[in-house]
């Protein structure tokens, strides 16, 4: 396989990974740095991936920490992992809330009901509860939640590839440079 191979079926694991059906790469580990300047870590759901463009999106809760530490530092790295067929992916680039509310509706009406169900709880992410039901949704809570919906997209400035394979390994990266990628081999 050939680096602009290789960088189609990247792409096109990306694109599997954000489509409704789930793949190893829907699930990804969120780095950010924190507001304190530790790293923070956390899993979110990839639910788009233009390839076009070299930009991903997820949805999180307005309320969430991470909003708070993109807001002051957008720069993110993200790893997922196909533990079946010995691959990981490592991403690194620059995240920023969505502010076009036509594209920030359309993820919503596009989101399946028990997903949306997280944006109603009275709590921000993380916020300290009593016992555990204190988090879920009050019975006579109003509205849908879409006030605390909130749209991240992470535009990518490097793609790493590693094929873990035994007796094969074998790893690239890919870095955009002025909005064209280019691809090398590396050590793995």
């Amino acid at each position: 396989m050939n680096l602009p191979e290789l960088h189609t079926l990247i792409w096109d694991e990306l694109q599997r990974g954000a489509s409704p059906t789930r793949s190893p790469f829907t699930i990804w580990q969120l780095a950010t740095l924190g507001l304190d300047g530790a790293p923070q870590l956390r899993s979110i759901v990839l639910r788009e991936a233009d390839a076009s463009s070299g930009r991903l999106g997820f949805h999180t809760d307005l309320r969430s920490p991470k909003l708070a530490e993109i807001g002051a530092d957008g720069r993110v790295a993200m790893l997922a992992v196909d533990l079946d067929r010995h691959l990981q992916l490592r991403l690194n680039g620059v995240a920023q809330v969505v502010q076009d509310a036509a594209r920030i509706r359309a993820m919503w009406t596009g989101a399946r009901p028990h997903t949306l169900i997280l944006y109603k709880t009275p709590h921000a992410p993380g916020t300290p509860i009593a016992k555990p039901g204190d988090g879920h949704v009050p019975p006579q809570a109003s509205g849908d939640g879409f006030e605390n919906f909130a749209l991240v997209e992470v535009r990518l400035e490097r793609i790493e590839w590693l094929d873990l394979t035994p007796d094969q390994h074998r790893r690239a990266r890919f870095e955009r440079l002025q909005d064209q990628w280019q691809g090398q081999w590396i050590a793995p």
